[in-house]
C-alpha cells in the first residue's frame, strides 16, 4: 500500500513539473477516430501495447511528431485518454469539444501530492 501512494505521489508531481495535462474519458468510438487524425496530421507511432488483452480491456498507443509525444490510452472500463504537454492537449480538447485537466489519467483526487 505504501509503495502505491509513493508511485501515484511521484507522478502527480511529475505531472505538475512538467506541465502535462490529461483529456478523460473519451467514448471508445471517438477514440479511435482520435488516434486516425491525429496520424494524418503527421503523428507518428513509436510504441503500441500488444498485450494479449490488447484493445480488448486495455491498450495504449504512443505518438510523437517533431519533438512532441501524447500517451492515449484505453481501457474497457473508463474509455480512453490522452495525455502530453498542457498547450498541445487543451488546443485537442478545445478542437474536438472535450474538457483537459492537469490530473493524471490514474490519479485518484482523494491522494494528495
Amino acid at each position: 500500500m505504501k509503495r502505491n501512494f509513493i508511485c501515484r505521489a511521484f507522478c502527480k508531481v511529475r505531472f505538475r513539473v512538467l506541465g502535462l495535462a490529461t483529456i478523460k474519458g473519451i467514448p471508445t468510438y471517438e477514440f479511435r477516430d482520435l488516434i486516425k487524425t491525429l496520424k494524418s496530421e503527421g503523428w507518428y507511432v513509436t510504441y503500441e501495447y500488444y498485450g494479449s488483452d490488447a484493445w480488448v480491456h486495455y491498450g495504449q498507443v504512443r505518438l510523437r511528431h517533431d519533438l512532441r509525444r501524447l500517451t492515449l490510452e484505453w481501457d474497457d472500463k473508463t474509455g480512453g485518454s490522452i495525455e502530453g504537454a498542457g498547450d498541445l492537449i487543451r488546443g485537442i480538447a478545445y478542437t474536438k469539444g472535450y474538457k483537459a485537466t492537469n490530473q493524471w489519467r490514474w490519479s485518484d483526487s482523494s491522494w494528495t501530492a
